[in-house]
């Protein structure tokens, strides 16, 4: 591995690890601002449903996969090392934790308020996306010696 790739990889890391922390919370401050719409019944509204959506499995995708997608090899196994897997896995389990405990409080709040299936879903989503995005951030930072 050439001197360039290392020096690529942390570069990269260390972004991938900023940006995962704000995303993650760009991704849950947007989502208050569209939680009155349930059913799109303009374009407008569509429009902030299939971005929530898009953004979400982008998301998803950064966690899963780790960035470096356009970088040779070499660059990506660097990005993608022991430590990064295992920032991944624990990112993960704190989505499910955020998912489980947004659940339980659902369930507690549909006792004085109506939540359609649609919105309860955006929620539990969203509490897992931006848990584990901002986790897996805060775990690189970490993991770099950033935190």
């Amino acid at each position: 591995m050439a001197l360039n790739d290392m020096a690529l990889a942390e570069k990269l890391t260390r972004r991938r690890a900023r940006g995962s922390i704000l995303l993650g919370i760009f991704f849950l401050g947007t989502l208050a601002t569209s939680l009155d719409v349930d059913f799109p019944s303009d374009r407008p509204q569509a429009f902030k449903l299939a971005a929530w959506l898009v953004w979400a499995a982008a998301l998803l995708f950064l966690l899963a996969v780790g960035g470096g997608l356009f970088r040779g090899k070499s660059v990506r196994a660097l990005m993608n090392d022991e430590t990064t897997i295992d920032n991944r896995r624990r990112a993960m389990t704190a989505g499910f934790w955020a998912t489980v405990v947004s659940a339980f409080a659902l369930y507690a709040i549909t006792f004085y308020e109506p939540i359609s299936g649609r919105e309860a879903i955006r929620l539990l989503l969203s509490a897992a996306v931006g848990a584990s995005i901002i986790r897996f951030g805060i775990l690189e930072q970490r993991s770099l010696g950033h935190g």
